[in-house]
């Protein structure tokens, strides 16, 4: 099931949505968020990952933040109380996060909020796609979803560690 979440919110032409979220490549989640986003954008986004992990089967999430520019503190605040409401769940289903985050502000903040809401799953912050598909497609051949992990491995075009 792949869906795209962008709920009342218009692109300037050339930017990204606020969020998408593809799920074509399950038990990988592949989030992709935009420059902008509004409260309303990230309930939606809330509420699909929800959904989601509703689905109660073991995944991760590659979560593509390199065009995000700083949220504002109330968008942080509801992303952290959405962690911290959902932390049994995650701690059961999710195998990790895997965050591409190339500015330097945005990685701050992350480890910020990780501090307000620890993550109950492992985690690792990249630069850039490549390097966050490889070690989720380590942490897939660990769950033993080693089908999960080629077929990740040959999304990303990365080679078999």
């Amino acid at each position: 099931m792949s869906l795209s979440v962008s709920t009342g919110f218009a692109a300037r032409s050339g930017e990204l949505p606020p969020a998408t979220v593809d799920g074509s490549l399950w038990p990988v989640l592949m989030v992709k968020f935009g420059r902008t986003g509004t409260m309303r954008d990230l309930e939606a986004y809330l509420a699909h990952r929800a959904a989601w992990l509703g689905r109660c089967e073991p995944h991760l999430c590659i979560i593509d933040a390199r065009e995000v520019n700083l949220p504002s503190m109330q968008l942080r605040q509801r992303y952290t109380d959405w962690l911290t409401e959902h932390e049994a769940a995650l701690r059961q289903w999710m195998l990790g996060t895997a965050y591409v985050i190339q500015s330097p502000a945005v990685r701050v903040m992350m480890s910020v909020m990780r501090h307000v809401a620890p993550l109950t799953s492992p985690f690792v912050v990249t630069a850039t796609p490549q390097p966050a598909a490889i070690w989720a497609a380590e942490r897939l051949q660990e769950a033993g979803l080693a089908q999960a992990a080629m077929r990740l491995r040959a999304s990303y075009a990365v080679p078999a560690s």
